[in-house]
């Protein structure tokens, strides 16, 4: 591959790339956790909320239009109770999918963060070649900026720094004693 020639996609490929990677993902995962997934993803549709309202009415109409067949008479503890047991497994389900969707999404936002890191560096990059091409063409762009202020390389650690700060300040209470209502009581 030559220097000059792009080693990124077009926009489909790179669509392409990162549905393959997924998939991927998902092939990597053991066949009880693609089970709890599909079940969790399941249990969030209309179709689940369907079929568990006939479930639980063909039950309750079973045990009292045919009482003298009944399993489980009014009020139902035998269903209460696999309600119940249903709700824990269910919610179980539900958060084993959240906790790999999760690690999909912290995977997918590291990767965002370094595409980003390499396009800010690119762009530094970039600004510096502007600016050197403009003194030798002797361009005036005084008016616009300092001449190193967007060429300058950006610090992710002095970026954090800072974010940490403002989420400290806005943390402080209002008031010097603490809380505001009750320096107004006293």
């Amino acid at each position: 591959m030559s220097a000059g020639t792009d080693k990124s996609g077009t926009p489909a490929e790179n669509i392409d790339a990162i549905l393959r990677l997924e998939k991927e993902e998902e092939k990597d995962l053991a066949v009880h956790h693609r089970l709890f997934h599909w079940i969790g993803w399941f249990v969030g549709t209309t179709q689940f909320i369907v079929l568990q309202f006939v479930v639980v009415a063909a039950w309750m109409a079973f045990n009292v239009w045919l009482p003298h067949h009944a399993i489980d008479e009014y009020p139902f503890p035998l269903l209460a109770l696999i309600l119940a047991l249903e709700a824990v497994l269910l919610t179980s389900c539900v958060l084993i999918r959240q906790g790999t969707i999760d690690r999909s999404l912290e995977r997918r936002d590291h990767l965002e963060l370094q595409i980003n890191l390499l396009a800010e560096r690119e762009a530094t990059r970039s600004l510096r070649i502007l600016q050197r091409i403009a003194k030798r063409l002797e361009c005036d762009d005084d008016d616009d900026c300092a001449p190193d202020e967007l060429a300058r390389e950006t610090s992710v650690d002095e970026i954090a720094k800072d974010l940490r700060e403002r989420e400290k300040d806005k943390e402080k209470p209002e008031s010097p004693d603490g809380d505001r209502f009750a320096n107004t009581l006293r």
